[in-house]
């Protein structure tokens, strides 16, 4: 978004919404603006997105529905224009904090964790009824206001997001309302808070593990929420199930008929019918007004900003070690077998594959896969006409060089959309950086892992324990992505004994 392009202070949009204050978000493709409504004099919040027309189309249906989505907990849209050179949605000002302002300062307890989810999920559910996503879902996104209010912002409703990745996006904020921590399994910009400690498997600590005290019950409903493995329930459902745990605060037992907490869930759908409508006129928290009224004192509070920065918190690895003391020793008598540790990776380790007939010129950026902050990433070009690359080559991918032949145990990739088709291949060799060194890879290469058709946004390829120096992240179907086809990776992770 060039300065000439951007709207500046003072500025009127629609003849209606003066500009006041700058007050988030960089010169890119989205901004935060506090203004006023000159016809009916109020504070109004105006979201920018850069540029307007098919790029910001799902903001411009979102905002759509968010409008009709008639919920307590989602803040008011009032307007939502595309003048082409950008778009806007104007929306109520809340006077308060963000949720990632509250937690930077304190967890909640477990019942007032319980009921502010299932606020949130209350929006997330009048949204999905919408057909929309929200495709944002993180403290930053939901604001508590000076009134009492739990209000989550605007969609983003990005295309390729799924109802699936909401909800799980619901667990996670669960997770980081009880710990303090995001876990990194569910991908998000700029949370503010340090990533979720981890076994030494990279998987995330269960919530008791890292706050004694935390209920069973709930940490491990987190904990499946959190799972790519398990099919969560609706977000309607997950409210529900949220309230009642609410009653109890978290502590009961599960059914004994389920295997797991989404189990439990399901059962009691099957066993009942169809989740009750969760009450959506809870807008008022009392349970959480003691805590804002607790930051707000600190001046941790000003505006209700979704977007900030700040260095984030010391990392949750400082607070807990995820060691594991207990056991009676009778495992002594089986075969040792290392738990496969992070390989590290430099920016000088990796290069994007880009096989005849591709153009090459998508090499910038690579690094961003390795740098641990999901909100940076590498992107493909678009792609049109067939999500095979547009049936230009056989697929891209991202070449890792372990510096020797290691036995890779699984490697874990995040994508901003889900719906790619990704594998792993391997070698012994990097046959050069070139048009035909990278049909070679194509050509003699092996399959260390099987390709996930329509994969989630966060999948872990099991490699079997082959051994490999060069493995390569290989992708050969895109996402939808804004009439065309494009894949965004944002964290590469592999693990090797």
């Amino acid at each position: 978004m060039s300065s000439a392009e951007v709207p500046s202070v003072g500025d009127l949009l629609a003849e209606r919404y003066r500009l006041e204050e700058h007050v988030g978000g960089t010169n890119g493709h989205r901004q935060l603006w506090r203004g006023v409504d000159v016809l009916l004099h109020r504070s109004v919040a105006v979201v920018l997105r850069s540029p307007g027309g098919e790029d910001a189309a799902p903001t411009m249906t979102a905002a759509v529905a968010a409008s009709r989505a008639h919920v307590d907990s989602m803040v008011d849209v009032y307007d939502a224009v595309d003048e082409g050179r950008f778009a806007y949605v104007v929306r109520e000002w809340v006077n308060g904090s963000s949720l990632r302002g509250v937690l930077e300062q304190q967890t909640l307890e477990s019942a007032h964790a319980l009921e502010l989810v299932a606020s949130v999920a209350d929006a997330v559910a009048a949204l999905h009824d919408g057909g929309v996503t929200h495709a944002d879902l993180q403290p930053g996104s939901i604001l508590l206001s000076e009134d009492d209010r739990v209000m989550v912002t605007e969609p983003r409703n990005e295309p390729g997001n799924t109802q699936v990745e909401d909800v799980r996006a619901l667990g996670a904020t669960l997770y980081a309302c009880l710990t303090g921590t995001w876990p990194r399994v569910v991908p998000a910009e700029n949370t503010g808070l340090p990533d979720a400690a981890t076994d030494e498997w990279g998987r995330v600590l269960d919530a008791a593990k890292v706050v004694p005290g935390v209920p069973a019950r709930l940490s491990q409903l987190t904990a499946d929420l959190l799972d790519h493995a398990q099919t969560p329930p609706s977000a309607a459902e997950l409210a529900v199930e949220l309230r009642r745990l609410t009653e109890t605060g978290g502590a009961d037992p599960a059914p004994a008929q389920a295997t797991s907490i989404l189990g439990s869930i399901n059962l009691g759908r099957r066993f009942t019918g169809d989740a009750a409508a969760p009450p959506l006129g809870m807008k008022r928290l009392a349970v959480v007004a003691a805590v804002i009224a607790a930051v707000i004192f600190a001046g941790v509070v000003g505006s209700a900003l979704v977007f900030g920065g700040g260095d984030d918190p010391a990392g949750a690895e400082d607070q807990i070690t995820g060691e594991d003391t207990g056991g009676d020793g009778s495992e002594a008598e089986e075969p040792d077998v290392a738990a496969p540790t992070e390989a590290e990776i430099t920016a000088d380790d990796i290069r994007v594959v880009d096989p005849p007939d591709g153009d090459r010129d998508q090499g910038e950026g690579v690094e961003a896969v390795i740098d641990g902050n999901a909100s940076t990433g590498w992107s493909t070009n678009t792609y049109y006409n067939d999500p095979g690359f547009g049936n230009l080559k056989p697929g891209m991918g991202i070449l890792i060089d372990l510096g020797e032949a290691q036995e890779v145990a699984s490697v874990r990739v995040q994508m901003t959309s889900a719906g790619a088709t990704v594998g792993l291949l391997a070698g012994d060799e990097d046959p050069g950086d070139s048009s035909e060194g990278d049909q070679a890879i194509v050509d003699g290469f092996t399959e260390l892992a099987a390709p996930v058709a329509d994969a989630d946004t966060n999948i872990e390829l099991q490699a079997g324990g082959q051994s490999a120096r060069y493995i390569v992240v290989w992708v050969t179907e895109l996402p939808a992505s804004s009439g065309g086809y494009k894949l965004t990776i944002s964290d590469i992770n592999v693990f090797v004994r």
